[in-house]
């Protein structure tokens, strides 16, 4: 009989001689060189972290902020970002042990880290963008944004809006009413019966007073939601909102990135309360051009970001902008009249020619339209009356054409023609900044929130975009090279700091 031969494993029992440092269990290349390395670069007080400034206190000392930042680095760039699950790596992880050099704080000392340096994390992933900076890593020439929803650690029951606070209090009212009517019946019967049902009456009385508690929760939340003159209020996270997209309602924000172009890296990162994107434009972009330091930025969005106003703003800034104009029909092209677009413009006597050859000349003084100071430009009546193509221009009761114009129009015609030009921007824009966002949800399982409020979740945020693109540095340049960089910038910051 012939026995399968397999590897030879270990005796458990048998006495082994281990490697007397811990130094040795951690190759040169490990990534928790280069966490380590990185971190010791950062000057923690100058950050805002806590617990950086000499105090004299009596009780336990705190933990070295730089060993929770390793840790919470280490923790985001593996995928685990719960305070108990980084608790216990930090007691049987020999990579982690290395790092925080064997300290073990507790999961609530590492989530109060997290919670209490939103700002400061914000402050970290910003000189590591700077470090990308020095490295040369980033294009500077072409950045492409776009915004995707995040959990919040909220429910969808727990956020109400004006209506749905409307319609659950007139419900209450309604089974209020059926209780008492059916009460106030019970109480009319003879004594038999009442005696007979007398449990039964124990228990609507119990039922009404539920519902009259349920019903002033409501109306106090009613109060709030009215006097912070916001449109939603939430009972858990007070800043957490209903977003919708797609027929699809998520109870969280709506997170924004800039990436660069040439090695993917994000350069600005916002999380908002916005349901859509059309006022994320402009701000985002100009946090990107901040960084960069790009004097000619292209910008790139997807259609949710058409906003006139914002694309003036980036071209206020030198920015020039790539986004797709939606196609919207205006009632008159779907009842089968001219729509603006046979209307077109004469720049030179600053009028709008008809179909038919006419002018249509502005009127004296414009009007506030969604902020936008709007010209209104109308057509003579004495070319419209005997007009052979009224009925393909006018309803019935018009006597003229009014075609309006928003007083920087100029900037969307130049964009327009701009996006005509340039057929296959939009796929690069989705190649640019789509992976990233896959990388953080699906790949890190990064889609929701754990803090609660919006500067905490700014924070968390910033964590998770510091950890994606460390990941991707360590893929271009390798563990050495960001060691050895961060260990002579390390050195010139302590020279500098000798010299000051």
């Amino acid at each position: 009989m012939f026995i399968r031969r397999y590897h030879q494993t270990l005796d458990r029992h048998q006495e082994m001689l281990l490697p007397p440092r811990i130094e040795e269990y951690v190759s040169k290349n490990n990534t928790v060189r280069a966490i380590d390395a990185y971190v010791e670069t950062l000057d923690l007080q100058e950050l805002g972290f806590k617990n950086t400034k000499f105090a004299m206190k009596s009780g336990q000392p705190p933990y070295n902020p730089a060993s929770l930042l390793k840790l919470y680095l280490y923790g985001y760039l593996q995928g685990i970002r719960s305070s108990r699950k980084l608790e216990r790596e930090s007691s049987r992880n020999l990579e982690v042990m290395w790092l925080i050099e064997g300290v073990q704080p507790t999961y609530k000392t590492i989530a109060d880290f997290r919670k209490n340096n939103s700002t400061s994390l914000k402050a970290s992933n910003r000189d590591f963008l700077l470090l990308c900076k020095e490295l040369s890593l980033f294009g500077g020439e072409e950045v492409a944004v776009d915004g995707s929803f995040f959990n919040a650690d909220a429910s969808e029951a727990g956020i109400y809006t004006e209506d749905k606070l409307n319609q659950q209090l007139l419900d209450l009212e309604k089974k209020i009413d059926v209780y008492q009517q059916a009460l106030a019946e019970q109480d009319a019967r003879d004594d038999k019966a009442e005696q007979k049902n007398l449990v039964e009456d124990v228990a609507l009385a119990e039922k009404i007073e539920l519902l009259k508690q349920k019903q002033a929760a409501k109306k106090a939340l009613q109060e709030r939601l009215q006097k912070s003159g916001n449109k939603q209020i939430s009972t858990i996270d007070e800043d957490a909102r209903l977003l919708k997209k797609r027929g699809q309602t998520v109870a969280g924000y709506n997170a924004q990135i800039a990436v660069d172009s040439k090695h993917k890296l994000i350069v600005a990162e916002a999380v908002t309360q916005d349901g859509n994107d059309t006022q994320q434009l402009a701000p985002m972009l100009g946090s990107a051009q901040e960084i960069l330091a790009s004097e000619n930025l292209n910008g790139l969005g997807d259609a949710g970001y058409f906003n006139g106003k914002q694309i003036k703003e980036c071209t206020d800034q030198n920015i020039t902008v790539y986004v797709p104009v939606p196609k919207h029909s205006s009632s008159a092209v779907k009842k089968g009249r001219f729509g603006r677009n046979d209307f077109p413009y004469n720049a030179e006597q600053d009028s709008y020619i008809c179909p038919q050859g006419s002018s249509l000349t502005p009127i004296k003084g414009s009007k506030q339209k969604d902020g936008k100071n709007i010209i209104s430009y109308r057509s003579k009546s004495s070319d419209c009356k005997d007009c052979p193509l009224r009925d393909q221009c006018l309803t019935t009761k018009a006597k003229v054409r009014v075609i309006e114009r928003w007083e920087h129009e100029e900037v969307l015609e130049a964009h327009k023609t701009r996006m005509k030009e340039s057929p296959g921007i939009m796929k690069k824009r989705s190649a640019l900044v789509e992976h990233p966002f896959g990388t953080l949800k699906h790949r890190a399982g990064m889609n929701h929130f754990l803090m609660r409020g919006l500067e905490k979740c700014n924070g968390e945020f910033s964590l998770m975009v510091l950890g994606y693109n460390f990941t991707r540095v360590l893929n271009i340049l390798g563990v050495d090279f960001l060691m050895d960089y961060c260990a002579q910038r390390r050195e010139n910051t302590l020279k500098n700091i000798k010299y000051a």
